[in-house]
């Protein structure tokens, strides 16, 4: 009963990280460390948006960002403000 269970949790667990690679290549995923801190995920097929992360030791609080195309850009995390 355990190892089925196990075998079926490893199986959801692999086809989970193949469907968000697939995703990854069709969407253009890039990720880049800019400093340490800073992190940007950005798309660049079929949609132009990005989570751009900012915190510690870059800055004092942790800010969550989703930004689409050149002008507009949401603050995510921490909610509020």
């Amino acid at each position: 009963m355990f190892r089925r269970r196990l075998s079926v949790c490893l199986a959801t667990l692999a086809g989970l990280l193949a469907g968000l690679l697939l995703w990854g290549l069709a969407l253009g995923v890039q990720i880049r460390q800019h400093e340490p801190g800073l992190w940007t995920l950005r798309a660049q097929r079929i949609i132009v948006c990005g989570l751009d992360y900012n915190g510690p030791p870059y800055a004092a609080q942790r800010t969550l960002w989703l930004s689409c195309g050149e002008a507009d850009s949401w603050r995510l995390w921490p909610p509020g403000r």
